[in-house]
């Protein structure tokens, strides 16, 4: 398997049930907590963590299917979690060398809140909705990505990075 000629892959319910439902809780009391960072460059003032436990779990978790659903042998590298509100913009960009092989997948959104579009350019501009539990398989150092403003409430993201082992 690879990512196919549009360099990119959604994987429905990538993510499912209980270990879903816990994690989405868990993203949302984590960026209440008082350890978490207030923003980044690409996002200021959003709650964000840098290779937190849990995420750093899945991310081990999903080695395996991420070598599958990419066809390449893969290893982990860091995981990073941001708990959007309403306002928040991703600007476009591209992701660092660790960033190879990414994961962009929806834990949390809360009721009534449409899906805010993930946008991913590869030979075009895509925008791809990602419902809970959805995930976006991308090559981040090739592939530019970005949000327009989040009209939302909240919206719990992880995303997780993985290289190739050469």
């Amino acid at each position: 398997m690879s990512l196919g000629p549009t360099n990119f892959r959604i994987v429905r319910g990538m993510l499912k049930g209980e270990l879903l439902d816990f994690l989405g809780y868990y993203a949302y009391d984590r960026a209440n907590s008082t350890d978490v960072m207030m923003g980044d460059v690409q996002v200021p003032n959003t709650p964000a963590l840098y290779d937190d436990p849990a995420m750093r779990n899945l991310l081990h978790y999903f080695l395996h299917d991420m070598k599958e659903y990419t066809g390449v042998n893969l290893e982990p590298t860091y995981s990073y979690m941001r708990v959007y509100k309403n306002g928040d913009r991703l600007q476009q960009h591209t992701d660092r060398e660790a960033c190879e092989y990414s994961v962009s997948l929806t834990l949390k959104r809360e009721s009534g809140d449409e899906i805010w579009p993930l946008y991913l350019q590869t030979d075009k501009a895509y925008k791809v909705l990602l419902e809970e539990g959805d995930g976006l398989i991308y090559k981040g150092i090739e592939n530019s990505h970005w949000r327009d403003e989040f009209e939302g409430k909240k919206l719990a993201q992880v995303f997780l990075h993985y290289v190739s082992v050469r």
